[in-house]
């Protein structure tokens, strides 16, 4: 370790300068590893019970138009002292100002405990409530290259949609920015402006290619769960450790780009709020130095509420070298003091807890002294443990399971949507070729390859497997990058045969329509399995038409308009959406499924 000479003459913080939003959106981070088995269970077990509904209240309570109040935990809180204030023991003070004393409080104890990272027995301080049946529902979206983005709705918190980033979780998914082709910055496009919008290529394709099916699944859920028909009324917060981290980093980017596009602008999407915020923790690098230069004007403009957690000693933040990459607002002195927060790794391998929770988080919005690089303190975040999310061994050795959905026979990527509710699951699978202007199986192609180079063995998690347990594996590889596979150039578009695959424009879900997606939803079937998370199922004939939504991934590049239209099919499907679509009354018409014989409700 290094240390300056004010490092050494400062004395530590308890908690230093650190929000409850931090420790709430590590908390959803956390969450987002859990797959469909536990999501929900744990989510409810924490969101009232640990986090006091008057917290999710209160976090609920701040428009849109001013992001900056969550950051006001005094007054967004009511930390007075007074007869109201049900914290009032557990509060401490940092510059003047009070602030929820968390670890006092039990929360990450009661949380580490209900994730399954520690063996010890809850222990409730100021103790709420369970959220009552049909208060909770949300859609996870899991596909062959990525699992899995959870978008949620609480009634809790009417004005307000989570969208989660699942972190790296598989060699696999480390792959996303461990690959040669991740020295430097890629480019995307070149938009209106001349600005090349570069990235860590791997992580922003995979947020890029399945964007629209995460905008309906907000639209969705803010306007027919929540009901809202205000503009502007519902924000988004979303959060990510680790590629996740950087998923909703790029999200966030792409959220300026999306509420600046028709119809995107319009009802019903005009409920979802134009400003967002983006809380990451432990990401890697992903944008280039000009993007990030951009994002960082939305930070200064509070368009985006951006905090960027990191534990001292986690080597992936200093993930891909700075070669043309850069973490947003990390070379504006004043702008990093705004987003930046630094802590303490308090890790105890050796204690039952695995947590010092009586030692200081110290956080800081600046530079303090270089700590040497840990693997451990990357499973360490706000005393949230992030240990059996990821397999530290195989993530090392860059073995494992594939725990992603499987492709079809050809190689096709495929989208898992699950809905989620009172503990009652449904889901559909689709073929996402269908849903891209032009079908590609580029994503097969590298897979296989890579996946042979590295020991991955694309095959199902048997439905006998807890999640979480640790899955021992016969196969073992030493640490090797993977050659950049060779891609048969007809398969696909001329930008994306750089590098070897990477680079270019990323083939986006643009025909995944308001229509299209309620469509799927009306189709879906109840899970029965014991498995609430399935790799694979029968993916159904499309409800997708000639109707594409705007290309979203070019920041301030030529977008098609929702009018125009792709090309021409080559091969007539059947299809089980045999009536027309009509939004009716909130109850819905029935009609009769000429294929089931069945009668189905249309919303």
């Amino acid at each position: 370790m290094f240390k300056t000479f004010s490092n050494l003459s400062r004395k530590a913080d308890r908690y230093g300068d650190l929000h409850f939003l931090s420790f709430y959106g590590s908390t959803l981070s956390r969450l987002a590893y859990l797959d469909d088995n536990k999501f929900y269970q744990n989510y409810v077990s924490i969101m009232g019970p640990v986090i006091h509904e008057k917290i999710l209240t209160a976090i609920n309570s701040v428009s849109s138009d001013n992001l900056q109040a969550l950051l006001d935990d005094q007054t967004l809180y009511g930390l007075t002292g007074g007869a109201d204030d049900i914290f009032s023991q557990y509060e401490y003070k940092y510059q003047d100002k009070n602030f929820l004393d968390f670890v006092r409080l039990k929360m990450p104890q009661n949380i580490n405990i209900i994730n399954g990272e520690s063996n010890a027995k809850r222990q409730f301080v100021v103790q709420g409530a369970s959220p009552a049946d049909s208060t909770v529902r949300y859609i996870s979206i899991g596909w062959s290259n990525y699992g899995e983005v959870y978008v949620v709705a609480d009634k809790r918190m009417p004005n307000t949609i989570l969208v989660v980033f699942r972190g790296t979780y598989s060699a696999k998914t480390a792959g996303l920015y461990s690959k040669p082709t991740s020295i430097v910055p890629l480019t995307v496009c070149t938009n209106k402006q001349g600005e090349k919008q570069q990235f860590l290529y791997g992580i922003f394709k995979t947020t890029a290619e399945l964007i629209h099916t995460i905008i309906e699944a907000t639209r969705f859920l803010a306007y027919d769960f929540l009901g809202a028909r205000d503009a502007n009324s519902v924000k988004i917060i979303t959060a990510g450790h680790s590629l996740g981290g950087a998923m909703c980093t790029n999200f966030a980017y792409l959220w300026m780009n999306v509420k600046k596009t028709a119809p995107y602008t319009d009802a019903p999407y005009n409920v979802l709020a134009d400003n967002i915020v983006c809380l990451s923790y432990g990401s890697p690098r992903c944008m280039s130095s000009d993007v990030a230069k951009k994002f960082c004007s939305f930070v200064a403009e509070n368009k985006i509420l951006y905090l960027r957690v990191t534990t001292r000693g986690d080597p992936v933040p200093g993930l891909p070298p700075k070669t043309g990459f850069q973490h947003p607002c990390s070379q504006e002195k004043e702008m990093r003091k705004k987003i930046s927060e630094d802590c303490n790794n308090l890790l105890n391998v050796k204690s039952t807890e695995h947590v010092f929770y009586d030692k200081d988080l110290d956080c800081q919005n600046y530079k303090t002294r270089a700590y040497l690089p840990a693997i451990p303190a990357h499973t360490f975040y706000l005393d949230i443990l992030f240990m059996r999310a990821l397999d530290i061994g195989k993530f090392l050795a860059g073995v494992g399971i594939s725990k992603e959905v499987l492709r079809t026979d050809k190689g096709s990527t495929v989208c898992r949507l699950i809905l989620g509710e009172n503990n009652n699951y449904k889901t559909i699978f689709f073929d996402v070729n269908e849903a891209r202007k032009a079908p590609t199986n580029l994503d097969g192609q590298l897979e296989e390859e890579i996946g042979q180079e590295k020991g991955i063995q694309m095959t199902e998690i048997k439905s006998d497997v807890v999640p979480g347990e640790v899955i021992e594996e016969t196969k073992t590889e030493s640490i090797e990058l993977p050659k950049i596979p060779n891609v048969d150039p007809t398969s696909v578009s001329s930008e994306q045969v750089l590098a070897g695959g990477f680079g270019g424009k990323v083939a986006e879900d643009i025909r995944m329509t308001a229509k299209a997606f309620n469509l799927f939803i009306i189709a879906m079937k109840p899970i029965i399995d014991d498995n609430k998370c399935p790799q694979k199922g029968e993916t159904i004939d499309s409800p997708f038409d000639n109707n594409i939504m705007p290309e979203l991934s070019c920041f301030g590049g030529d977008m098609a308009g929702l009018a125009a239209t792709g090309g021409r099919r080559t091969k007539k499907r059947k299809s089980i959406y045999n009536i027309k679509y009509t939004r009716k009354n909130k109850k819905g018409s029935k009609k009769i499924n000429r294929k089931t014989k069945k009668h189905i409700t249309r919303y």
